[in-house]
């Protein structure tokens, strides 16, 4: 560096004295370094803020870590975690004057196209209806996949991870479709640990201490990745497999390519841990006469589904949508878990002219959705004792999941553990479904889409705000 400056010296000042030399040099460096250091400090200062930084670093609900940063401990909820209708004292829904005069601009160069749909679930009676068209709806598609799941699988079902032995010494560990299979113990949630110790202690009862291991994840069929899921999702979301161990990422995040190999070798170290010598760990089709020699059992689809909305887990809603998929026998992949959706969401009469579902995460952009038939989903959610499941998992404003950094500005803050919703985002689409309380104890739901998002920063404040003011509202 100093001998560029001192050239840098010679050519401004042709026979400059060494004293001046080193003096226009100190200088010089002195600058870059002052430039540098405020660059990094104005670039700290704005990943600071939320939404700066959920401007520059990938959605948390389209293709980032799905659930919390180890050792995360979420802040108390502002409000009560749940205000279920029939909890409610019945009161008047605001106008939709009065909820009008709230909604704030949205400027078409911010976003091309934009729905506001607010619904009272007391009557039933739409408020404000602007833009029921079908838009994509990114991750609040997972309000409808949910929905499902719990229609077809019930809230007390839940899906074992077992080891089969079909002969001395030779061990199949069988993938039954656990999304939330872990490699620790964690409370909550069945672990390779417990399964290790319990096949441990079978294989010593029968006085064996060395085995061979295969893995089997043939529960499900088809693809593991979406046809039209872009590349650039592979960072951060799995392919699906009836097996998989800590969500198939590591602890920075990133996805597994091959989720079933890597549940395979975490049980192979935990069982070596456990004293067994293990050999070989490949692929191998388990039998249905096969010896059973340990079991655990994932948490029920209740708690799933509360995990999967709260913090957008798209490996995890698209695993479930394969069980719904097997139970409703219309195959155990990516079209047979759509096909179930759609054929679901018609019975329940969550359907309009011109939606699409593409898959159940909301990754793919082939997805649409009305806003009504959104709110519809909230509706009976809201109203339904056996849709109740789902109130737990909505993100609290400010709170909670993926509206933890959200509700963070002065005329939002009315907002914060009120609003109760479903995020979605991709590179140009943001939308949030969901359901408040009124200052006057009404309950509203609301419907909030925006595609062709040039400015998607501008678009969260403006659903942050409109919310937040119709939680203030004191309008009925």
């Amino acid at each position: 560096m100093d001998a560029t400056f001192d050239t840098i010296a010679n050519h401004a000042g042709g026979n400059m004295p060494r004293p001046v030399t080193r003096a226009v040099t100190r200088l010089a460096r002195n600058a870059v370094l002052v430039l540098l250091a405020v660059v990094v400090v104005v670039a700290g200062a704005l990943l600071a803020v939320p939404q700066w930084r959920a401007a520059v670093l990938p959605a948390a609900d389209g293709t980032g870590p799905a659930g919390p940063p180890f050792g995360y401990r979420e802040p108390a909820t502002a409000g009560p975690p749940e205000l279920p209708l029939d909890a409610l004292a019945e009161a008047p829904a605001p106008t939709a004057k009065a909820l009008l005069g709230r909604l704030p601009k949205l400027a078409a160069k911010v976003a091309g196209t934009s729905s506001v749909l607010v619904l009272d679930p007391q009557t039933g009676r739409t408020l404000i209806n602007r833009g029921n068209r079908p838009a994509i709806p990114a991750s609040t598609m997972k309000l409808l996949s949910s929905l499902v799941a719990l229609e077809t699988l019930g809230e007390r079902r839940s899906f074992a991870t077992t080891v089969l032995s079909p002969r001395r010494g030779v061990l199949i560990l069988r993938g039954g479709g656990d999304p939330l299979l872990t490699d620790a113990r964690t409370p909550g949630r069945a672990s390779l640990q417990d399964l290790a110790a319990a096949t441990a202690a079978g294989l010593r009862r029968g006085g064996v201490g060395k085995v061979t291991i295969g893995y089997d994840a043939g529960l499900f069929t088809g693809r593991a990745w979406h046809p039209r899921w872009t590349d650039n999702y592979r960072y951060s979301v799995a392919p699906i497999s009836a097996l998989t161990v800590n969500r198939g990422r590591d602890r920075t995040g990133k996805a597994d390519d091959n989720p079933a190999r890597t549940a395979a070798k975490a049980f192979a170290a935990r069982l070596a841990k456990a004293g067994i010598v293990v050999g070989a760990v490949k692929p191998m089709k388990a039998a249905s006469d096969d010896d059973q020699l340990a079991s655990v059992s994932s948490p029920d689809v209740a708690d799933i589904v509360e995990h999967n909305l709260r913090y957008s887990d798209n490996t995890g809603v698209e695993t479930l949508t394969r069980q719904v998929g097997l139970i409703a026998r219309r195959g155990g992949d990516f079209a047979g878990g759509t096909r179930a959706v759609r054929e679901t969401l018609k019975r329940l009469g969550l359907w309009a002219p011109g939606m699409v579902v593409d898959d159940t995460s909301g990754l793919s952009r082939h997805n649409r959705v009305t806003p009504v038939v959104l709110a519809k989903a909230m509706q009976l959610v809201v109203t339904e004792n056996r849709f109740r499941a789902l109130l737990p998992g909505l993100p609290v404003g400010g709170v909670s999941g993926t509206l933890t950094d959200r509700f963070d500005d002065a005329g939002e803050r009315a907002g914060r553990g009120i609003v109760r919703a479903k995020t979605g985002s991709l590179r140009d689409v943001t939308t949030l479904a969901g359901y408040l309380v009124t200052a006057d104890g009404s309950p509203l739901i609301f419907v909030l889409m925006a595609n062709r998002v040039s400015r998607p920063v501008a678009v969260r404040d403006w659903m942050d705000t409109a919310t937040a003011r119709w939680a203030a509202c004191g309008c009925g």
